[in-house]
């Protein structure tokens, strides 16, 4: 029996066709992977459980892991029309939930751009980080600054996504709309006002590091952008969450 569909199947299925080492239908399977469109610099992929470096038209397959280094850039697009962005000093792993197709990427280190566009078939799109997952039921573009002690800032660039901390869950996610920022702290539940004062710091702090890894790079329309054009409009701009 042939799976056409085995990188989306519920777990128990996948487990039982890993263990039956059913043969796959490649070209179904390619409509889930992503195509690195721009690569420069520093980039891999895993393969074989060793790290290969990733050039510029590649595809790489689901529940693969993908890693820049301190020059390192990268432009996925994902069929439907989703896609994302890595900066240096990133790991992301890409659709590690096989059972849902949804689930877009574990953003594990450093600073990613994501454009989330959910299909009928696909009615929700998530982020998945070690903090908190971040849902969109419909287009969003959001950023997302990873700290190497555990702090996260999320910045809504357009749409409105729901976010949910991993490690201190509520009942209701948090919502949080375009040109709105957000800070999520492993410590600390997700306040619904802005701590205006904190995300300053925290913009301060990463922007020497993001305008050194992303000047010249291409947005999603393929114009240049500067790094601080990927947070949300600092003080006064910034709206309270609702």
């Amino acid at each position: 029996m042939r799976i056409f569909a085995l990188a989306f199947l519920p777990a128990a299925a996948l487990a039982v066709c890993g263990a039956q080492n059913t043969p796959l239908d490649q070209a179904v399977l390619q409509k889930y992977e992503a195509r690195a469109t721009v690569v420069t610099g520093q980039v891999s992929r895993t393969r074989d459980a060793q790290p290969w470096a990733l050039s510029s038209g590649e595809r790489v397959p689901v529940q693969q892991v993908i890693t820049t280094g301190r020059d390192g850039y990268a432009h996925f697009d994902v069929a439907g029309g989703s896609s994302f962005d890595l900066f240096a000093n990133s790991r992301v792993l890409f659709r590690q939930n096989a059972a849902s197709a949804g689930d877009l990427l574990d953003v594990i280190a450093g600073r990613v751009r994501i454009h989330l566009k959910p299909q009928p078939e696909q009615p929700r799109q998530r982020i998945l980080t070690p903090t908190a997952w971040i849902a969109a039921v419909q287009e969003a573009t959001v950023t997302i600054a990873m700290d190497e002690d555990g702090a996260m800032r999320i910045d809504v660039l357009e749409g409105e996504v729901r976010v949910q901390h991993r490690l201190l869950p509520r009942s209701e996610p948090t919502i949080v709309r375009a040109v709105d920022a957000i800070l999520v702290r492993p410590d600390q539940q997700i306040s619904r006002r802005l701590d205006r004062g904190s995300l300053y710091r925290y913009a301060v702090k990463l922007h020497n590091l993001w305008t050194a890894v992303t000047p010249g790079h291409g947005n999603k329309s393929g114009e240049p952008i500067e790094g601080n054009r990927f947070f949300a409009k600092l003080l006064p701009e910034l709206r309270p969450l609702q």
